[in-house]
């Protein structure tokens, strides 16, 4: 079954990347601007499918990480005077993306980012008229956003997804105080001295001020009530784990008219949005100014994508289908925002550089380019990414089928 998993991300990953590039492919070719190969996966080269009437090749290659759409880029010589045609055999001399206006160029780099935002915005909107659960709570990023489809733990108790039912829970550790009075994993403490402590500090601070004195503790274990009296030690802990008593509530469902439908889809687009660039802002922080090595393994380890989604699958609420169409979403989210990035090689550094650019040679005139500069650094950067991609999915795969 993880293995059929694993292959659902892979498929789900490559639909979304190629629905990035396609529509990097279509604004160029809107724009006149020659599209000289689309890549479906990472080379190596695997198959070369066809060419189409314009000369744009379509290549298979093995790895299916990633997509990719290779524009004619040069610059052209100042003696050769455009031509608005395009000639299907070689293309026309007006065909490269160097050539473009500053709009034509930014559009080409950013629709299929905003296209991505769209796509989530999408799906979001027929989850949530249709009906839509949960898929998980968020206990790893601290955050105030209203996140729906995967809320803290505090905003899935006022939303009543979780329910906080009466007592507290108890957990033992192993030859400890509480585990020598026979308590058990997951026993339900009712009373302590015949009183109601439904909050494990205040139940903590209770135990701490009756320190060497004999105290009752009425205890629920499976459909059984008993009786200890357990004398604390000076230390004042019985050693054992304590719990609010949580449940999830199976028949908590989001489902909104149309009207708030399409507005709950831009406010969970836009918050998704914010939290994956705070979650690449923690990363980045722990990763390179971590208060311990710890933490910095603990980081690198939390660089899971895409593969990371099998491990949701176990923890999740929603059904199969609508889980699949919420991490679609998830991922669109994740891509657009990391295409946003100024990192080489990314759409938000190549749009970047092509606005410096501009303004440059507003000030320095035509002469000044740095198009031959950003190419290798795009290349480059380019290979790193997919370097680092394929790192974190063999560590994600292994991770997976080791357990």
């Amino acid at each position: 079954m993880i293995i059929i998993w694993i292959i659902i991300a892979i498929l789900m990953f490559m639909f979304i990347v190629i629905f990035h590039e396609l529509w990097h492919f279509l604004t160029a070719r809107f724009f006149w601007v020659k599209v000289e190969e689309f890549w479906i996966g990472f080379p190596p080269f695997a198959k070369k499918l066809f060419t189409d009437k314009m000369g744009t090749k379509y290549t298979l290659n093995w790895f299916p990480l990633w997509g990719f759409v290779r524009l004619k880029w040069e610059n052209w010589e100042q003696n050769n005077p455009p031509q608005s045609s395009f000639n299907t055999k070689g293309g026309s001399k007006n065909d490269k993306f160097s050539q473009k206006s500053y709009f034509a160029k930014t559009v080409i780099l950013l629709w299929g980012v905003f296209m991505n935002f769209l796509l989530a915005g999408i799906i979001f909107s027929i989850l949530f008229f249709v009906w839509v659960k949960p898929i998980w709570i968020n206990s790893q990023i601290k955050t105030n956003l209203d996140i729906k489809i995967f809320p803290t733990e505090t905003q899935a108790l006022k939303s009543g997804l979780l329910q906080q039912k009466k007592w507290i829970i108890l957990y033992p550790l192993k030859n400890s105080l509480a585990e020598k009075f026979w308590i058990k994993k997951w026993d339900i403490l009712l009373k302590i001295n015949n009183k109601k402590i439904e909050n494990p500090k205040k139940l903590i601070q209770f135990i701490r001020k009756n320190a060497w004195k004999k105290i009752i503790f009425l205890i629920k274990s499976k459909n059984k009530i008993k009786s200890l009296q357990i004398k604390v030690w000076k230390n004042w802990k019985i050693w054992s784990y304590l719990s609010p008593n949580i449940t999830i509530n199976k028949d908590f469902k989001y489902k909104y008219w149309i009207i708030d439908s399409f507005k709950n889809w831009f406010l969970e687009t836009y918050n998704q949005s914010l939290l994956t660039f705070q979650w690449i802002w923690m990363l980045w922080q722990k990763i390179f100014n971590p208060k311990n090595e710890k933490e910095r393994q603990q980081a690198i380890k939390d660089m899971k994508w895409p593969i990371w989604i099998i491990d949701l699958v176990a923890h999740s609420f929603s059904a199969w289908i609508s889980f699949i169409l919420i991490l679609s979403a998830i991922i669109s989210i994740n891509l657009w925002v990391f295409n946003l990035l100024p990192i080489p090689a990314l759409d938000g550094w190549r749009w970047l550089l092509i606005t410096i650019n501009t303004f440059l040679k507003k000030i320095f005139g035509e002469k000044f380019n740095i198009d031959n500069f950003e190419n290798l650094l795009h290349i480059t950067f380019f290979i790193i990414l997919i370097a680092l991609s394929l790192i974190i999915w063999y560590n994600d795969t292994s991770n997976i089928l080791n357990r």
